[in-house]
């Protein structure tokens, strides 16, 4: 594990969590349908609550504790995964490289670490979570965010 490659996928990491919280709704919850079929929403109970209920906080400390989770998944993807899952094109680190660090994430974070941290039930697998969805548009945007500053500053690996 080379400690200047998991500096390198923090910024990502935390620009890949920003898009994971606008896709899942960080502290937005559907209240019902309003006039002419529009989605009422209000604040509360969405996955900043979530996680700052982890360890029985609010979602102000969720959304530090998630931005923190987010820097060490991304160093963990430029630092170990990087180096092991290397498919020989960018295109193809992205697409099929991403999805992988997705779903690898959705199952330890969402399905395993999450709820045995809060008392939950693990491996409750829901394929049509926003979560899962939430997590492969994660990894396929920290993959691309580090494929494209790699190539923008020159760094490739070694």
């Amino acid at each position: 594990m080379d400690a200047d490659k998991m500096r390198r996928g923090i910024v990502p990491g935390v620009m890949a969590g920003y898009v994971f919280l606008a896709y899942v709704g960080a502290g937005v919850v559907p209240t019902g349908v309003g006039e002419e079929g529009a989605v009422m929403t209000e604040m509360g109970n969405g996955m900043l609550d979530m996680v700052g209920g982890m360890i029985g906080a609010d979602a102000f400390i969720g959304f530090i504790l998630h931005l923190v989770i987010s820097i060490i998944i991304g160093a963990l993807y430029t630092g170990v995964f990087n180096e092991y899952v290397d498919l020989g094109n960018p295109l193809y680190n992205i697409v099929v490289g991403g999805l992988i660090y997705g779903v690898i994430w959705w199952i330890l974070g969402a399905l395993v670490i999450m709820p045995a941290i809060a008392g939950g039930e693990l491996l409750q697998f829901d394929l049509n979570s926003p979560s899962l969805f939430g997590h492969i548009i994660f990894g396929h945007v920290l993959a691309f965010l580090v494929v494209l500053r790699d190539a923008a500053m020159g760094m490739g690996d070694g």
